[in-house]
């Protein structure tokens, strides 16, 4: 699975993922982990997409336009 280097700028190619969470678009968020980093199960795109909100989430709260509270409700996978 793609991961962040441990270094301050993110890479380029989370950019779109990392601006469709902040915004709460969750499935967009998937669709672009999968179109960004290719074939991958759905699965393993949404444990992506899970670790790259952890990772937000812990290191970037304020950028976020949408309130963390909650902010997997009515979301099944």
């Amino acid at each position: 699975m793609p991961t962040e280097p441990q270094e301050v700028t993110v890479p380029q190619e989370w950019d779109r993922v990392d601006e469709l969470l902040f915004d709460g678009r969750r499935i967009q968020a998937a669709q672009a982990i999968r179109e960004q980093f290719g074939p991958m199960t759905i699965h393993e795109t949404i444990v992506t997409l899970g670790e790259r909100f952890e990772h937000l989430s812990q290191n970037h709260p304020e950028s976020f336009n949408v309130s963390l509270d909650g902010y997997w409700d009515h979301f099944y996978s």
